[in-house]
């Protein structure tokens, strides 16, 4: 995906994306965690890594999300911000249970930070060696097509 913004509903992201059998079920799992944001009110929704790329087999959707107010944290299911550390027996490791149960791990901006001083936004915007890449903003189909024919563009996933 070249660098910049990019916008995309999840049927545009499944249809670019979902080519192999392990992304399709990452991506039952994006659109699980999505759902539950936009129930809560979350709008500003964006994924990367590796699975916005043409790697066959990521290993998860890495995202954030923007709060949109400070009652979000009482409209979203719970289970979405629950960040206690769950073993991985087959990995040897621990993670968040919304990556153990659906390869999705999403941060929240501007309550967690990926270092000292740096934001997810900035983060997600640069690869490791620091060079620009690309990141896809998750929007509703509804409010992304009537965007598009205001504009007279036609966007999508990369």
């Amino acid at each position: 995906m070249p660098p910049g913004n990019h916008q995309a509903t999840l049927e545009e992201i499944a249809t670019r994306l979902g080519f192999t059998t392990r992304r399709r079920w990452l991506l039952k799992g994006l659109r699980a965690a999505v759902e539950a944001l936009w129930a809560a009110g979350v709008e500003q929704i964006f994924v990367d890594g590796s699975f916005c790329t043409e790697k066959p087999d990521p290993a998860d959707i890495d995202g954030y999300w923007i709060e949109p107010d400070d009652g979000v944290y009482e409209r979203i299911d719970p289970y979405w911000i629950d960040f206690e550390l769950v073993p991985v027996p087959r990995l040897r490791k621990r993670k968040w249970r919304m990556w153990v149960d659906h390869g999705v791990e999403f941060f929240i901006h501007p309550g967690m930070l990926a270092a000292p001083g740096l934001g997810f936004p900035e983060f997600f915007r640069r690869d490791r060696n620091g060079r620009p890449r690309g990141i896809v903003q998750v929007v509703k189909a509804q409010k992304y097509d009537q965007k598009r024919r205001a504009k007279g563009t036609d966007g999508g996933a990369g």
